[in-house]
């Protein structure tokens, strides 16, 4: 892939919020006139699209700036929010952007809700996501899923559709803060897809799974998605796992590539997106983690192998071997060959 699938770039540290699943971020922030670079330096990568994200990116003072440099190439700009700061003159400034927004919830009631979501307040949640949808900018919702929340996909599709909803992407934990503790093992994660396919088909709203072995679970289980659903199961052209594909940019200018990888491959304080795209592209680990034959024990022997890869941030965060299994595959002990 000579061009980054896509880009994800968490543009502060700074957030009003401190949820229970926060990944944690990066001390420092790049200094106004790089992150104006970095803006202008990322439509030469042609990026499918582009993802800014936080900490609360609401809170940094050139966020528009920065959108609006990106903008001017035509690549979609996804934004994640939490939501609570979100007005009808932010709302008017995204439209006008065309800046496609999502706003977490991760908990079905206003009991769930705020309690994983520490200082988040469930009438303002409400409030945003009706503000979003007058202004035509509400993407989706994304919801985070671990051992704290997995059990309530139903009330979270009912929530979702209350309040205005018509796409859920869930969001599979990754390493983060306290993530041995939240993440979910192969049983759970059985479950969970089992209630995800169940709900979606009751309430109808889209649904999107970001997790590389959605779509050999669904296959393994011939469970049907078409492509382009109107309120279906969406799996994209590309599903598998897409480490070193794309690149992550944290907020103390640090490339990775992947958003929850211990891994960095340069500095945008020290040299350019590009460079470090090539030196990342030419990287003898991102190599060997992109070649799925490289995989072993029953990642290797699994007939879907190359259409997942298993999460390679998880992998080596649990195992320490960016070659391993998964260990949160549900198809795992099935050894599928």
């Amino acid at each position: 892939m000579n061009t980054p699938y896509m880009i994800d770039w968490a543009i502060t540290n700074r957030c009003n919020l401190n949820c229970l699943h926060c990944r944690g971020m990066a001390e420092e922030e790049l200094k106004d006139e790089t992150i104006l670079r970095v803006a202008e330096e990322i439509p030469l990568l042609k990026p499918r699209w582009v993802i800014i994200e936080g900490g609360e990116p609401l809170l940094h003072q050139e966020l528009f700036e920065i959108i609006k440099t990106i903008h001017k190439s035509y690549i979609k700009i996804y934004l994640i929010s939490n939501g609570m700061l979100l007005d009808n003159n932010i709302a008017r400034r995204f439209a006008e952007l065309d800046v496609n927004l999502m706003i977490s919830i991760d908990g079905a009631d206003k009991k769930s809700y705020e309690k994983i979501r520490r200082g988040a307040n469930f009438e303002r949640l409400k409030k945003s996501v009706a503000t979003a949808n007058e202004y035509g900018i509400l993407d989706s919702c994304t919801i985070t899923i671990g051992k704290h929340n997995y059990h309530q996909i139903g009330g979270l599709f009912q929530f979702a559709k209350d309040i205005g909803y018509k796409k859920i992407i869930f969001l599979g934990l990754k390493p983060c803060i306290n993530y041995e503790k939240y993440i979910l093992n192969e049983e759970e994660y059985q479950d969970f897809f089992f209630s995800v396919i169940r709900n979606q088909a009751d309430y109808q709203i889209d649904v999107y799974v970001d997790e590389p072995f959605f779509k050999p679970f669904l296959k393994e289980h011939n469970i049907d998605y078409p492509p382009n659903p109107e309120n279906g199961i969406i799996v994209p052209d590309v599903s598998r796992c897409i480490f070193g594909d794309y690149m992550f940019i944290e907020t103390n200018g640090d490339i990775k590539p992947c958003t929850f990888a211990h891994l960095t491959i340069g500095n945008v304080n020290e040299r350019s997106l590009k460079e470090i795209w090539e030196d990342m592209q030419n990287s003898k680990l991102i190599k060997m983690t992109k070649d799925f034959s490289t995989r072993e024990a029953s990642c290797r022997k699994c007939r879907y192998l190359y259409e997942c890869g298993g999460c390679r941030s998880r992998t080596f965060n649990l195992t320490g071997n960016w070659s391993g299994t998964d260990p949160s595959c549900p198809l795992r002990k099935e050894r599928i060959v």
